[in-house]
């Protein structure tokens, strides 16, 4: 089969255009060499069909999107966010055609996969469809990113109400408590990083010396999605690294190759500790939860854990109002006030 083409370049006063099925976008240069490598480019995308952006029409479709997504998602996303945008776009493939081209993908296809995760054989929670829909929305906000439609078609989905809980999370008292009941040096030293760091469980465990600068008092995390972002280093978190630098080896952490064993690692310390209800997360909670008491604020919490969006910080909300309440307190000792 044949693909049509109407594709040209052309000059017009001083500034390189590209002529494609009647629209003609710039190519924002004059640098000759600059033109030539934009409009291989072009040419060469508007041969695969994905220049929705320029044409207005989107030719690719569910089916070959969530191939290419699921890819790049596998080689550049930590393995758990993988494994749940996997989830949530199989769960969608049951209410999508294969053949759906993107840009007729509505927030109506979503709300058929809630509908039949609340009325079906097996009735899901409202916190397992809210991780879907969570999910469902990232991994459409790549499609953006890569050009293929203009904008999320699941950017508006909210959330089920009464699907969220409060976060867990160990007492200041309870983790002097479960750091001295680990007896493996290598466990207690990255469990004592999690909790001085609030990382995720990935995040430490990709650690290696060249994302540590002792000298300026900063490291280096690949946060969700590929970003990187550098974070100061406390006293706690730089006792560790020092004592970590000098084992042989690019990795800062190289006895937990996988995060599945560190988890089990984890778990299982929790539980010899009296706290078997907490998990590895949780002592990202229960970092967050510190800060909280120490009276920063949402914006200061979401910045040490590197949220991209505050939404996801206002499980701490009920944190830092308590601590609000507790310094609004005076007491200006016995003082009559009449009847």
């Amino acid at each position: 089969m044949t693909l049509l083409m109407s594709i040209r370049m052309f000059l017009h006063r001083g500034i390189f255009y590209v002529e494609i099925d009647g629209k003609r976008p710039s190519l924002k240069t004059r640098i000759e060499s600059e033109v030539k490598r934009e409009y291989a480019k072009v040419r060469k995308n508007y041969l695969a069909g994905k220049l929705a952006h320029l044409t207005g029409q989107c030719q690719t479709t569910f089916k070959e999107y969530k191939k290419e997504f699921l890819e790049w998602a596998e080689a550049n996303q930590p393995r758990s966010t993988f494994r749940a945008n996997r989830l949530a776009l199989n769960k969608l493939s049951d209410h999508i055609s294969e053949s759906t081209t993107l840009d007729r993908i509505s927030i109506k296809h979503l709300d058929l996969m809630v509908t039949a995760c609340r009325k079906g054989k097996k009735v899901l929670s409202i916190a397992s469809i809210n991780n879907y829909i969570r999910h469902a929305r990232a991994s459409f906000k790549k499609a953006v990113e890569w050009k293929y439609i203009d904008r999320n078609p699941f950017a508006g989905a909210e959330e089920l109400p009464g699907g969220s809980k409060d976060p867990a999370f160990l007492s200041g008292k309870q983790v002097s408590t479960f750091i001295t009941s680990i007896k493996d040096l290598d466990l207690r030293r990255i469990v004592v990083a999690y909790l001085a760091t609030g990382r995720r469980r990935s995040e430490l465990l990709r650690l290696t010396k060249s994302d540590i600068n002792l000298e300026s008092g900063r490291y280096r995390v690949t946060l969700k999605g590929g970003k990187q972002k550098w974070f100061p280093i406390n006293s706690m978190f730089r006792a560790i690294l020092i004592s970590c630098m000098k084992q042989e080896g690019e990795k800062i952490f190289p006895k937990y190759t996988h995060p599945d064993t560190i988890s089990r690692y984890v778990k299982k310390a929790l539980i010899n500790a009296g706290f078997g209800h907490l998990r590895l997360h949780d002592l990202r909670h229960t970092f967050a939860s510190l800060k909280a008491r120490e009276g920063r604020t949402l914006k200061e919490i979401q910045e040490l854990l590197g949220h991209e969006d505050i939404k996801a910080t206002m499980i701490y909300t009920h944190l830092t109002e308590d601590y609000l309440a507790e310094i609004a307190e005076v007491n200006f000792g016995p003082v009559d006030l009449g009847d």
